[in-house]
């Protein structure tokens, strides 16, 4: 009976140290198996405050919803060739019946937005979080709807280039996604337009 239960507990001994090689092995296998190596391209957007008052002939309502998508492709590292899509909202002016009167306009509306080319530099500060740094130009789109007083509506529109720049914090999550909080300005001397979000993008 004895001789059984050394048999039975070698076999179990056995059985058990295979298991565990086997799982050792496994695991082994997983860690040493070669990660996919990323394209170099990214993409994402971001949501946040756009501020185009200098647009009006007098001071704005604040804009409505503005944002931004924007995609990239590294050049090196640190460095990458980027484009973005700013949104800067639409803002608009109320008048009051005096100005009206006086041959002002009722009502103006003016709604930005901006396609930028340039490039993004990115500096890692501590661990998973980098200093992102953008220098481009902005070529320009604004829709002014202008209503007199007798409602009859005038278009100015405009289309300008300016030079853009842009800095930000981006957090990684995990090797493809981080999380941002970004600033961008296109210069325009009293006409300058800034937005203010954040986002998160993804690479590939």
């Amino acid at each position: 009976m004895n001789a059984t239960a050394s048999r039975l507990s070698s076999a179990l001994v056995s059985t058990a140290a295979a298991l565990l090689m086997t799982v050792g092995a496994s695991a082994q296998a997983q860690e040493l198996k070669p990660v996919s190596p990323q394209l170099g391209v990214y993409a994402g957007g971001t949501a946040g405050i756009g501020v185009t008052n200098g647009l009006c002939t007098a001071p704005c309502s604040n804009n409505t919803f503005a944002g931004k998508i924007f995609g990239g492709k590294r050049l090196t590292p640190g460095l990458a060739a980027e484009v973005n899509l700013l949104m800067f909202g639409e803002t608009e002016r109320v008048n009051n019946q005096a100005t009206i009167n006086a041959g002002g306009t009722a009502k103006e509306t003016v709604r930005s937005r901006a396609i930028t080319l340039g490039i993004n530099w990115e500096v890692e500060l501590i661990q998973d979080f980098t200093n992102q740094i953008r220098v481009g130009w902005a070529f320009v789109n604004q829709k002014k709807r202008l209503l007199s007083g007798n409602n009859v509506e005038v278009q100015a529109d405009r289309r300008l280039n300016a030079p853009y720049i842009g800095a930000g914090i981006a957090f990684r999550l995990n090797r493809d996604i981080k999380l941002l909080s970004s600033a961008d300005f296109v210069i325009n001397g009293h006409e300058g337009m800034y937005l203010f979000g954040i986002g998160a993008s993804a690479e590939f």
